[in-house]
């Protein structure tokens, strides 16, 4: 299979065929300083997602785990809660001062970051081994097969990645972002799902298992002005046209009796995990 098909090539040919992607992936760490505070606002809730990939995560209390990605802290904050260390991972400053606020505020301590890209980082130097090593939809990389080397190098005893299955947002998003982008563009945006992860990792000779699970999310805004300006600042930062989005959130969402506005999705989304020696 992998004389006829070689899946990491295929992804870097996708990942290079876009100005979006490659902009990106130079330089994340300015792109999502400045989206930080948005991101934050969006997933500072306990989210059902969140509860359902901690659900899946094989931890133990004496455990250190390395989050590749980690963002603002949604996973790594919590699983400090869990484990013996957390080491959490990432590009963007702005976004490690959130999970260290959010570490501050839950009283913790047993945890380090390092503001780096995971491409630019030296095991032994950078980082230690760590028992287990996470990632969570953070693989927008030219050579991902060599990121999944290096993270699989980085675990004593498991690997477990969280990416979209099939489409790379749901079908309204979808509509969202062809209406503000245009289907050309839209379709440059995206990254191939989970099933390239699973066969970029059979030909490495890694033999993982992939769990499907529908993700839950749901966010809580004031008003749907509020909701479309968040996204604009995730998704199209130079979009003006504020109406657009805000009538499609304001189809979107639903009004509680406190008059709040819910924002619910279902996202069909893979776990592909390995173990270390199987």
């Amino acid at each position: 299979m992998d004389k006829i098909i070689n899946w990491n090539e295929l992804w870097k040919a996708i990942h290079a065929s876009s100005r979006h992607r490659v902009d990106k992936e130079s330089d994340p760490g300015k792109i999502w300083d400045k989206k930080a505070a948005a991101y934050n606002r969006i997933t500072n809730d306990e989210k059902e997602s969140t509860k359902q990939e901690l659900s899946m995560l094989d931890l133990s209390p004496t455990d250190t785990v390395l989050d590749v990605g980690a963002g603002n802290g949604r996973l790594a904050v919590p699983i400090a809660g869990m484990v013996s260390h957390v080491t959490a991972l990432d590009a963007s400053e702005g976004m490690l001062s959130h999970l260290e606020q959010r570490m501050a505020a839950e009283g913790r301590t047993n945890y380090s970051v390092v503001v780096k890209r995971w491409e630019d980082v030296v095991i032994g130097s950078d980082i230690p081994v760590h028992d287990v090593v996470i990632a969570a939809f953070s693989l927008g990389i030219y050579d991902v097969g060599a990121a999944l080397q290096k993270m699989d190098a980085a675990a004593r005893r498991s690997v477990h990645l969280f990416w979209h299955m099939g489409e790379w947002r749901e079908p309204e998003e979808m509509a969202l972002y062809i209406a503000v982008h245009g289907e050309e563009s839209t379709r440059h945006k995206g990254y191939p799902d989970a099933l390239f992860l699973v066969n970029i990792l059979h030909g490495l000779r890694i033999y993982a298992d992939i769990r499907i699970y529908h993700a839950l999310w749901e966010t809580v805004y004031d008003s749907p002005e509020e909701a479309a300006e968040q996204w604009i600042t995730m998704h199209a930062p130079d979009f003006e046209d504020l109406d657009l989005v805000t009538r499609h959130f304001s189809e979107r969402l639903r009004k509680d009796d406190a008059g709040k506005f819910h924002e619910r999705s279902v996202r069909t989304t893979a776990m592909v995990s390995w173990k270390k020696g199987e």
